[in-house]
């Protein structure tokens, strides 16, 4: 699991440096739940003029450490959906750093790489929240989807978006 944006001991005042979360690695077990690792996930500064920005959901590719993060931002231009790959391996586990402020240089950040930026294939967006991964499609790809969130407006549709991921 990870944090939506940075906890208030995270939080820099200065909003040219970018916001700075928690990614956290649990073991799930049948009677209690176990903190394995943290690490520094950074969360990328939206276009001019944005007003919010998070990470909005995450899902497992593998049990190597591989993910696929939703990053959303909302702003005067509107909405900003950004797909990124992410990588665990090698990141500096931070559970016990008390503060991400400042400079976290001697800090390894979960390595990450934009898969897809949605704002750039001329669709109109919205508030993308939800991901999962579907269906196995015809060839051994699976297929990806993508809801928004329509803050329970009635004037807003709810939108979905499917993909291939290409193995």
């Amino acid at each position: 699991m990870a944090t939506e944006g940075p906890l208030q001991q995270d939080l820099d005042d200065d909003i040219a440096i970018a916001p700075k979360n928690r990614f956290l690695h649990y073991l799930i077990g049948q009677d209690q739940s176990t903190l394995i690792s943290e690490h520094l996930y950074p969360l990328d500064i939206g276009p001019t003029g944005t007003l919010l920005t998070g990470l909005s959901e995450l899902i497992t590719l593998d049990q190597g450490g591989h993910f696929l993060a939703l990053e959303r931002s909302v702003g005067f231009k509107g909405f900003d959906v950004r797909l990124y790959q992410l990588a665990t391996g090698g990141a500096t586990d931070i559970s016990t750093v008390a503060s991400l402020k400042g400079n976290t240089g001697g800090l390894q950040p979960i390595q990450k790489r934009l898969a897809l930026n949605l704002a750039a294939q001329n669709l109109p967006l919205d508030n993308f929240e939800g991901m999962t991964l579907g269906p196995d499609l015809p060839g051994g790809d699976r297929s990806l989807i993508l809801i928004s969130d329509n803050n329970f407006e009635a004037n807003i549709p709810t939108q979905l978006l499917i993909f291939r991921l290409r193995q």
